[in-house]
Order: structure tokens, then C-alpha cells, then sequence
């Protein structure tokens, strides 16, 4: 039988700042040894709001801040206790949260997965980001005893972090994100490190879900607040109720989500990456923090772990370092590249740059370097006898383009997702048709379904080099058609094409069009917008690219100036 254990860390954003800035432990009280000596308010910028709170310590909550409070009045409520004020790092938590799941994969189970979110946010989170951990721990159980002793290995990781967390353990993932975010707590207090937990017998699910409330079930707002005005309180409720009137009233997903946490569907876990079979660690003799030796270290771990890609013809694309600390939590450092290459001196600069970045708070007492993602090398030889060919240099087929490298280091310094290139997409929006990409996230750079269709009959046909304007609007022009009378052509109805187009008050004639071109957006994407694309050939000769809103009512604007072509 399939068993699974969920972490739920709550105030993810709070504990990983604390954590990531430790204080020393108050010898008289261990318990309060993570709290801050002063409130701490983390805030984000809404477009519509400003700047609203989007995590808060305990002590920031009981002066009165909530989630969503513009900062202005948080400030006002924490004047007094001298609040920390600091903007939210949304990506420093997802790193931190996959570093910790990393460890995780590497202490408890090889099947372990950050949590999935859906578009919109569940009942109950304010944030829309992942705050729980899933391991499958069926086959791994016997070797820590029994599903308790596995708990409490987990926990001893979430203290050497300096973390706080709920643990559970039951038969689908539903069920374990349920428990350990609602359920009540059983408490180890036979422990040092007693650990908060709920663990559902094997085969007893549905009895340990009848008390939790249905929000519970990862459930939309709407739904929950539907549910509370029928009454359902529980779980249990919900359960005894026929599913097919749920589906009718409150949609398939509901039913979806129950038949999850009850298992009659299986609800794939989506788990990280398997340890990479290149890679070399080293445990040092002696705890340091001399960056020439780090950096000595790191390259002969680099030269260690690429050795056996040379005879596969293949280079790193992604490189993953692991440090351990004497007093600090380790650190999972990660440097990706733009071309696959086995420059090992410049795999270790890349290194050293993520290093430098990260604050050494302790001595480092063991290193490992893995190949995360390596991919083909290109092979290539830029003359016989030239320069290249006289240094006799054996690495000359697995170097990097200067752009290349150039893409490297700037990721390295400022972030992957700072560095950006612009592709095609597979939108038929033409306002979607291009998209930005981080250049060195290669697993980005799959084909995505849109769903959408591209329909219409006549030229310009989908191979036609000129189908599209070189010159697009970002922001679409209305404009007025105009019939062989010269009178404005009613916008509601056109069963002609116009004559002419009145364009920032001067009327222009058509001398010839092509189209039209439908284009819709997929129904699931938000709106929905449907409209016919002409190609205008006016008679001073130049070509515009229009529209046609089949969408507006009323009044509305119909036509639209979307593009020139050259």
C-alpha cells in the first residue's frame, strides 16, 4: 500500500528569513530561541493596493497586523515594538523550500516533491506559493524502524535548519496535505525535539478525514464559502452527500478533490530529480572558510564529477553544489549554463561566483558537486592549423561561444531569471506571440499547448512570409470603417468590408484587402476574445493590419488598427 508523508511549514516566509539570519539561543528559554527580538513584517506590492503585508511574525500578529493590511497601517500597529520592515523574496522561498526538499531526498526518500499549486489560490492561503513537502515512504519505512522513528530523522532536519513544521502520514497525498495542515496534533513530547504529527493508520483514511473541515480538500474560495451556507462543516458531511448533485452545483473539481483524498483517483507526485550519477563529495579534515581553499576544492570536485561525460561526448548545463556548515543549515548552491561544456575552470568560477553571493555564516565541513543536467556537446573546429590547432589544447572541442559564456556569468550574478531571451510562442493572440525565457533554464524551453485555433479561408496562407507586420501596436488602435458613401459604416453590423478607414481623423480608401483570419483565445485562459484579421493594402500603397471585434455589444469600438507591414 502506498503511504505518504506531507511537511506543511506555515509561515514559510518568516521562518526561512529567521532561519537564514539565526540569532543566538537564550540559554533560559530553548523554546523561544527562533523568535526574533523584534516583530517582523514582510510586505509585497500589490498593483492595485501598494504595499500590502504579506507575512508577519507572531508577535507582529498579536499587535494587530493581518496578511493584506496596507503597510502604512501595519506601521501605525507596530510603531512602538520597532518592527523589521522588509520586502517578500518570493524566489528566496522557493529556493529555500527546494533546498530543504533536496535534503529530504537525501535522508528519507528518493520520491520526494515540492507541493503542486493550481492557478488559483486555495481557501485559507494568502500567499499563492508552495509551502509543503510530499516524500512516497513506502519501501524506505523499515529502514528507520517504524513510520514514528521516520518522523522524527525529519524532524531533526527541520531543527539542524532551524524550522518549524506539521508532519503527517496516510495513503494518498490528499489525505497527508489535509492532516498535516488541519488535523490536531499528536505531539511527540517524549522527545528533546518534540515534533508536532498525525499519523492515519494504513487502510483508515476516510476515518481520520471525517472531522477536518472541507477546506481541507485544497478547495477554492467560492466553493468553501458555498459549502459553509449549505451547512457542510466537515469532511463527513461532505462524504455523505451524492456526488453527482456536488458535480451539478459545485462543479467537477470537487468531486475531483474528494475522489483524491479518499484514493479513488491517484494523484501523481511529481518528484524532484534523482541524484545525479556524476558527482564527488569531500569531507574536510578541517572546517574553513578560506575561499582559496573552497575554491581549490571545488575544482577538483568539478574535475571529479565531469570525468565520466568526456568519453559520452556530453557537457554540464546545470551544476548543483552542497555545503554543510559547522553551525549554520547547508546550503544547496546552483549555477546553469546556456551551452553544455566541460571547461572545468569555468564551471568553478561559476561556482565560486554563487558562492561569494551566499554569506558564509560558519565554516564549511563537507562539499559535493553534481551534475544536475548535462546535455550533447557541440563539436567544433574553427580552423586546421590556426591558433586553436597550435596551442594543442585537448578542450578546444568542448568550449563555449563568448556570448555563451558571457550568458553564464551574468545568470551567475544577478539571477537566471534576470537574464532573458525572446522566442516564438504558440499563442494565435498576436499580442502573445512572443514570449521571454531565462536562457539558462533549459527546462523551460519545451513547446507549451495553447489550445487556441487559427482558422480563416483565403490568403495570406499559413506559409505566407508576409502574414504578419513588421510593425505591431502594443496597444491596439480603434479606428472608424467608413461605406462607398462616404457615411461611418454601422459597427454592429458590417456585411461589406468598408471602403475606407477614418485613422487619427483622417479617412484613408481601400483599394484591396485579404482575409479574414479568425483568431480565439482558449476558452480556459481568462475572457474570451474573437476577432477576424484583414490585410489592407490602401491606395497610397501602403498596408495596414485590421481587425474586427466580434466580441463588443453596444457601443463599443468594432475595428482595430493592429500592425503596419513594411
Amino acid at each position: 500500500m502506498k503511504r505518504l508523508l506531507c511537511l506543511w511549514l506555515p509561515d514559510w516566509p518568516i521562518q526561512r528569513r529567521l532561519a537564514a539570519t539565526p540569532e543566538p539561543a537564550k540559554p533560559d528559554d530553548a523554546a523561544k530561541a527562533n523568535e526574533p527580538s523584534q516583530p517582523v513584517i514582510l510586505w509585497h506590492a500589490d498593483p492595485r493596493r501598494g504595499r500590502v503585508v504579506a507575512a508577519a511574525c507572531v508577535r507582529a500578529r498579536s499587535a494587530g497586523v493581518r496578511l493584506g493590511m496596507p503597510v502604512a497601517q501595519a506601521a501605525d500597529l507596530a510603531a512602538m515594538t520597532e518592527a523589521i520592515f522588509e520586502e517578500h523574496d518570493r524566489d528566496a522561498d522557493r529556493e529555500a523550500l527546494q533546498s530543504l526538499a533536496l535534503e529530504f531526498q537525501n535522508h528519507l526518500s528518493p520520491r520526494t516533491a515540492v507541493e503542486t499549486l493550481q492557478r488559483f489560490k486555495w481557501y485559507g492561503r494568502h500567499r499563492h506559493d508552495p509551502e509543503a513537502i510530499i516524500s512516497e515512504i513506502n519501501g524506505v519505512t523499515h529502514l528507520f524502524g517504524d513510520e514514528r522513528e521516520l518522523l522524527a530523522t525529519a524532524a531533526s532536519q527541520l531543527q539542524k535548519r532551524r524550522l518549524n513544521g506539521r508532519f503527517a502520514i496516510a495513503d494518498t497525498l490528499g489525505a497527508a496535505w489535509a492532516l498535516a495542515n488541519t488535523a490536531p496534533s499528536q505531539k511527540d513530547r517524549s522527545r528533546k525535539n518534540g515534533f508536532e504529527f498525525f499519523i492515519a493508520p494504513p487502510g483508515q483514511t476516510l476515518t481520520a478525514l471525517q472531522t477536518l473541515p472541507p477546506a481541507a480538500l485544497r478547495l477554492p474560495p467560492d466553493t468553501v464559502a458555498t459549502l459553509s451556507r449549505l451547512g457542510v462543516e466537515t469532511v463527513g458531511s461532505l462524504l455523505r452527500l451524492p456526488r453527482e448533485g456536488l458535480a451539478t452545483r459545485l462543479g467537477r473539481p470537487l468531486c475531483d478533490r474528494i475522489a483524491q483524498a479518499t484514493g479513488e483517483i491517484d494523484e501523481p507526485l511529481i518528484a524532484l530529480e534523482t541524484p545525479s550519477d556524476h558527482s564527488a563529495s569531500l569531507v574536510l579534515e578541517y572546517p574553513t572558510d578560506a575561499m582559496d581553499l573552497i575554491s581549490d576544492r571545488l575544482e577538483r570536485l568539478i574535475d571529479q564529477a565531469i570525468v565520466d561525460l568526456q568519453p559520452l561526448h556530453r557537457g554540464v548545463l546545470r551544476l548543483r553544489c552542497h555545503l554543510d556548515f559547522t553551525a549554520h543549515p547547508p546550503a544547496v548552491l546552483e549555477s546553469g549554463l546556456f551551452a553544455p561544456t566541460l571547461d572545468r575552470s569555468h564551471l568553478t568560477r561559476l561556482m565560486l561566483g554563487a558562492l561569494q553571493a551566499h554569506r558564509l555564516g560558519s565554516m564549511v565541513t563537507q562539499m559535493t558537486i553534481c551534475v544536475a543536467q548535462h546535455a550533447p556537446l557541440s563539436s567544433r573546429q574553427p580552423s586546421i592549423f590556426g591558433p586553436d590547432f597550435q596551442s594543442g589544447g585537448g578542450d578546444d572541442w568542448t568550449r563555449q561561444s563568448e556570448a555563451a559564456r558571457l550568458i553564464d556569468v551574468l545568470s551567475g550574478r544577478l539571477g537566471e531569471d534576470c537574464v532573458r531571451g525572446v522566442r516564438l510562442s504558440d499563442d494565435p493572440l498576436p499580442e502573445s506571440s512572443v514570449e521571454d525565457f531565462p536562457m539558462t533554464t533549459h527546462r523551460m524551453r519545451g513547446r507549451k499547448v495553447t489550445g487556441g485555433r487559427v482558422t480563416g479561408g483565403g490568403p495570406p496562407r499559413t506559409t505566407d512570409l508576409g502574414r504578419r507586420p513588421i510593425e505591431l501596436l502594443e496597444v491596439p488602435s480603434p479606428i472608424t470603417p467608413i461605406d462607398a458613401g462616404g457615411r461611418e459604416a454601422d459597427t454592429a453590423a458590417c456585411d461589406h468590408f468598408p471602403a475606407a478607414f477614418r485613422i487619427r481623423g483622417s479617412s484613408q480608401a481601400v483599394h484591396r484587402h485579404w482575409g479574414p483570419e479568425r483568431i480565439e483565445t482558449r476558452w480556459w485562459s481568462g475572457p474570451l476574445i474573437r476577432r477576424d484579421y484583414f490585410r489592407v493594402e490602401l491606395v497610397d500603397g501602403s498596408r495596414l493590419w485590421v481587425y474586427h471585434d466580434l466580441v463588443a455589444t453596444g457601443e463599443q469600438k468594432r475595428w482595430f488598427l493592429h500592425g503596419r507591414f513594411a
